[in-house]
This record gives structure tokens, C-alpha cells and sequence, in this order.
């Protein structure tokens, strides 16, 4: 069995995942700070979190998706330490630290990309990026000003999973180790949980279970880019401006296909189309590509058009410089991500009449991340066979559903 195999039938193990799991190596001798992590390097430490996980109180009980993605999250967690491990004097302590700042949201990365390419189901995937990136903050968040809309931020991250989820990952984080300093992490862990059975009886719902219950898309999006003082309460009227659906996938992904089958009506700005008409290679500047991007967007947003931009949009910093374009003309932005294993677009990308070489969609694949609720009112994913799913969002993304979409 392969390795993601292995984690689903629930068989992991130290001994069974050692030579397959393609982190492992690099986890076994990596340095890690002998006062926190007495137990040994991260290796040691993840098949500790994992034991711990599977036999803490009530995880049997649990679905068997959410066992399944907290087991995903547990092997994840700390793949990326080797990546980040930095050794430093510490004034304080009056020693070498060993730190490896960032692990988490690289690792969060790593674990999407590999999840998708492996053909995982694309919402569990979601989840498995959630708890790796999120799994470090929650032993702070009650020293922090906006604990409230962190809770919230990942409550609306979560899919099969949930808050309850997420401090059970953190506790066996927390038991497989040996820590000569635990600093109050658990201590910390029961507070967060006390402070969110509080902020429950304002909600109306549970929020170790449940995310908190916006009016609108329009209002989640708004308190989760809001300050720290801004009301989950407030409800912001609907966008005056048109609205503008921004495509996400490598090249050769199907973003066209996805295009023509599903929105054939409505305008496209479209990079590939510009960089031709402006004669400029794809692995030339593209300054001048995406000026002209720009603009033609702001086109159609003048307009009060409804429209598709096609890009790459990839990452999520290439992603807020067109979602900040839309949002000063008061539009309304909703994404379309082809979640496809990179192998599958660099196929396709073969066949196009002027196809990239395959290394330059390599390195374009290990830059995804997946586009998250804080970023666009709506989410839907596209599979390898053009099907979609919503990811979240209360409208729909089909034109015969919604016909306003044709602008």
C-alpha cells in the first residue's frame, strides 16, 4: 500500500510508514531543542503525537472522516522542521535553541500538494491544511486581541472537522513529547476551549462544533479581513459592483475547459490571451502581461460587468492583488480552483500547441495553496473531470442557476 494507503486503512505506524513516507527520512536525525523535545527528533516526536491521537479519550467515538483527517493531520503536522530548523543562542536560556519558525504553514503547503497530487478527496485535503497550519496557534490565541475572530477564521476553515478536532490534535501534540518546560501550554488549551464555550451562548451554536452562524457570505468575508474590534454581528449590505470570478489552477489544469463548459457566456480576461496578443514569451517579463490584465478588468468592472479572470493565481499573495482590484469597484469575488494532481497538468500541458516545459510547471505546482474563506465570498472546486463542488459560499457558481452571473 502506498503511504497515504496506510494512513487511511489506519495501519500507520512507525515501522510501517518509516521507508514510505516520503518525510520520514529527513525527520529521523534532524536536530530538535533537547529542552522541549527531550524525546528525540521530530520523527520520534510525530509517531508519539500519532499513538497519543488514536488513544485519546473519545477519538473511537469520532467519525470516521474526522479520525481519518486527524490522523492525515497528525503525520503532517512537523513535516516541514527540516526546511526551517535554525540553531541560535538564546540570551535567556543561556543556550543553543533549536527552533524551526514557519514549520507549520509550509508544512500546511507540503501536505495540500502531496494530497492532491495523490488523488485525495479535495474537502479532506482542505481540512488537513487547516489543522497543519493552525496547530502551533492555538496554545497563544488567549494571549492574543483577536482570539474571537481566530476562532472564527478557523471554525469557517473546517469542513468534516472541527474546533473539538483541533485541541485534540493540539493535547496529543502536546502528551507525545517530553518537555522539561511545558510553559502552560495545556493550561492554555483548557482556557481557549472555556473562552469558546462562552462566546457560544452569543452565537447561538456550539463553536467546538459549529462555525459561527453568519447572515451572509458578504458578512463572514468582511469580520475575518476586518480589524480585531470588528462585530461578527455586523451585517454589510451586498456589493453595489459586479461580480468577478477568479480561476485558480496550474497551467494545463483545464482552467479553459472549466471555462467553456461551465460560464461560456460571460467575458474572460484571460493572461494566455493577452501575453499572445502582446507577443511576449511566458518565461519573459510579465510586467507588461498582467498592466494590461489589469486594466482590462477594470473594464469590466467600471461597467458593473459581470466577468471570469483566468490566471494561475496560485498563491494567495498573486491572488489579494486581484481580489483588492475588485473590492475597490465594490465587487463581488468568488474563485474556481482546479484541484488536479500536478502529473495530470503537466499531461495536458504536452498536448497544448505551445506547451510549457514541464520544470516550469513543477515549480509553479509547489507554490499552490489552497484559497481559504478569508480570501473570497465563494469557493468551488473543479475535479479532473470538470465536475464542481462547492467548497463554501452560499451561492451558486452554475450560470443556469444563476443567471446573473451573465451579467
Amino acid at each position: 500500500m502506498s503511504w497515504l494507503e496506510t494512513i487511511i486503512a489506519d495501519t500507520a505506524s512507525a515501522e510501517t510508514l518509516t521507508g514510505d513516507f516520503p518525510w520520514a527520512q529527513a525527520m529521523i536525525g534532524c536536530p530538535h531543542d533537547p529542552v522541549y523535545h527531550a524525546e528525540g527528533d521530530p520523527w520520534v516526536h510525530t509517531c508519539m503525537v500519532s499513538d497519543q491521537l488514536r488513544s485519546g479519550d473519545g477519538f473511537d467515538a469520532l467519525t470516521d472522516d474526522r479520525r481519518e483527517i486527524l490522523r492525515l493531520s497528525a503525520w503532517f503536522h512537523d513535516i516541514a522542521k527540516p526546511m526551517t530548523t535554525v540553531i541560535e543562542w538564546d540570551e535567556q536560556q543561556e543556550r543553543d535553541r533549536v527552533r524551526q519558525p514557519g514549520h507549520a504553514p509550509l508544512g500546511a503547503k507540503i501536505a495540500w500538494q502531496a494530497l492532491i497530487d495523490a488523488g485525495y478527496d479535495v474537502i479532506k485535503a482542505r481540512d488537513v491544511h487547516a489543522m497543519v497550519f493552525w496547530h502551533q496557534r492555538p496554545t497563544h490565541l488567549m494571549d492574543q486581541k483577536n482570539t474571537l475572530q481566530r476562532v472564527i477564521e478557523f471554525g469557517h476553515e473546517a469542513h468534516y472537522i472541527c474546533w473539538d478536532d483541533m485541541l485534540r490534535l493540539c493535547k496529543a501534540d502536546q502528551d507525545g513529547r517530553i518537555c522539561k518546560l511545558r510553559d502552560g501550554a495545556d493550561d492554555n488549551l483548557e482556557l481557549l476551549r472555556m473562552f469558546m464555550e462562552e462566546q457560544s451562548s452569543n452565537a447561538g451554536v456550539d463553536l467546538t462544533t459549529t462555525p459561527w452562524p453568519f447572515p451572509s457570505d458578504v458578512a463572514r468575508r468582511k469580520f475575518l479581513v476586518g480589524p480585531s474590534d470588528t462585530s461578527p454581528f455586523f451585517e454589510p449590505p451586498t456589493p453595489s459592483g459586479s461580480r468577478m470570478l477568479l480561476m485558480s489552477g496550474l497551467p494545463g489544469a483545464g482552467k479553459d475547459t472549466a471555462i467553456a463548459a461551465h460560464f461560456p457566456d460571460l467575458p474572460v480576461v484571460a493572461l494566455d490571451d493577452i501575453r499572445q496578443a502582446l507577443d511576449v514569451d511566458s518565461q519573459s517579463n510579465q510586467g507588461r502581461v498582467i498592466q494590461a490584465g489589469f486594466e482590462a478588468a477594470r473594464v469590466h468592472l467600471r461597467a458593473g460587468r459581470n466577468f471570469v479572470w483566468n490566471t494561475t493565481g496560485l498563491t494567495r499573495q498573486l491572488r489579494q492583488k486581484i481580489i483588492r482590484l475588485a473590492r475597490d469597484y465594490d465587487a463581488r469575488v468568488d474563485a474556481v480552483s482546479i484541484d488536479v494532481p500536478a502529473s495530470l497538468a503537466i499531461a495536458r500541458n504536452r498536448g497544448r500547441p505551445d506547451p510549457l516545459p514541464d520544470a516550469a510547471i513543477t515549480k509553479l505546482a509547489d507554490k499552490r495553496e489552497p484559497i481559504v474563506p478569508s480570501e473570497v465570498h465563494g469557493l468551488w472546486s473543479v475535479n479532473a473531470s470538470l465536475e464542481l463542488t462547492q467548497i463554501f459560499g452560499g451561492e451558486s457558481a452554475e450560470p443556469d442557476v444563476k443567471p446573473a452571473w451573465h451579467g
